[in-house]
């Protein structure tokens, strides 16, 4: 089981995106070459041509079945994620990459909150 982001994990025996609370869903086999290939890029992006070779093992794919292959993982990861944790971002005339936020601690924004207050209320 590979772990990505604190409430979705991503099991490549099983190609299956699953929620912390144990609810998955199954991807198809293209749609988790995709996910293996953006998490492996990590935050640089894959380009269109190796998409094309990584997920389908040859250049003559048109840009629609990249769309469409990528439309259909956005729906998978937003049907388990509504915190929108994992997002993919299209790299305009380039490729994609997937995005991983980790949402704020309360004790950082407890800080950052007493921090601003501070320098408020120490203004001349």
């Amino acid at each position: 089981m590979k772990t990505v982001a604190k409430t979705l994990m991503y099991e490549p025996e099983t190609r299956r995106l699953v929620r912390s609370d144990g609810q998955y869903v199954s991807l198809s086999p293209a749609c988790s070459r995709l996910l293996t290939s953006l998490i492996a890029a990590e935050s640089k992006g894959v380009p269109r041509d190796e998409l094309r070779s990584i997920v389908w093992g040859h250049r003559y794919v048109s840009d629609d079945a990249i769309n469409h292959l990528v439309c259909r993982l956005r729906r998978k990861i937003s049907a388990l994620c509504k915190t929108q944790e994992w997002e993919i971002e299209t790299l305009p005339c380039q490729g994609y990459r997937l995005l991983i936020k980790s949402p704020p601690q309360i004790g950082f924004l407890y800080k950052v909150i007493k921090q601003l207050n501070t320098l408020w209320h120490s203004r001349p």
